[in-house]
């Protein structure tokens, strides 16, 4: 600072950077002009200047801290757009996840219950499929039974037929045979008799035939005699 009776306003606006030092001299480029002595223009002049180096000042600073209340805010949005991002993809992530849970539980329990229809299917078809051919089976063993039955009663009455029918052919040929035994019997009986009766009426025949003859001759033989006796006794 110099003398008292120095301007308050021209010493404000003299001494904005910083203080003189050594002889009383300031800095060269600061306040070499404000010394005591220099003409009011340039002291209105360099209070104009440090007006509006202050207020350039202040702009910078304005520019500057709105410069970095624009980083600041910059940064902040971009770390909320940042976190926001990160929640978005944690989000993604963890609904991903859980669907991919859910999805893997959905499948494996329809695997599951397909499985378990699949064994169930299965077990009823085996089970159907046992039955069918146990009932098959069974039918198949009734069909036979009652085949065999029937075909043992078809050769039961078969056979009793047959040995019915050949009781009465045996007994009819029997009869037959009997019928015919007796009817040669008679007949040759018959035939005997009418053999006995014709030798009979032939031996007769025979016989009256001789007699006869044997008449004739007799008498043939009777006159002859007498015939020669007579012409014996004539001569």
């Amino acid at each position: 600072m110099r003398g008292g009776n120095a301007d308050p306003s021209r010493e404000e606006c003299a001494y904005f950077g910083r203080e003189p030092v050594g002889n009383g001299q300031a800095l060269v480029g600061l306040s070499a002009d404000l010394r005591p002595g220099v003409a009011a223009v340039e002291g209105v002049a360099a209070c104009g200047a440090g007006a509006g180096f202050f207020a350039a000042g202040f702009f910078a600073a304005a520019f500057f801290a709105a410069g970095l209340a624009a980083g600041l805010a910059a940064a902040l949005g971009v770390a909320f757009f940042a976190a926001g991002l990160a929640a978005a993809f944690f989000a993604a992530g963890l609904a991903a996840a859980l669907g991919a849970a859910f999805f893997t539980a959905g499948l494996a329990a329809a695997f599951f219950a397909t499985g378990l229809a699949a064994a169930l299917g299965a077990a009823f078809f085996t089970a159907g499929l046992a039955a069918a051919f146990f009932a098959t089976g069974l039918a198949a063993a009734l069909g036979a039974a009652f085949f065999t039955a029937g075909l043992a009663a078809a050769f039961f009455a078969t056979g009793l037929a047959a040995a019915l029918g050949a009781a009465f052919f045996t007994t009819g040929l029997a009869a037959t045979f009997f019928a015919a035994g007796f009817a040669a019997a008679f007949g040759a009986a018959f035939l005997a008799a009418g053999f006995a009766a014709a030798a009979g009426f032939f031996a007769l025949v025979a016989m009256s035939t001789s007699f006869v003859d044997f008449k004739e001759k007799f008498k043939l033989e009777h006159c002859k005699k007498t015939t020669r006796k007579n012409d014996r006794a004539i001569q």
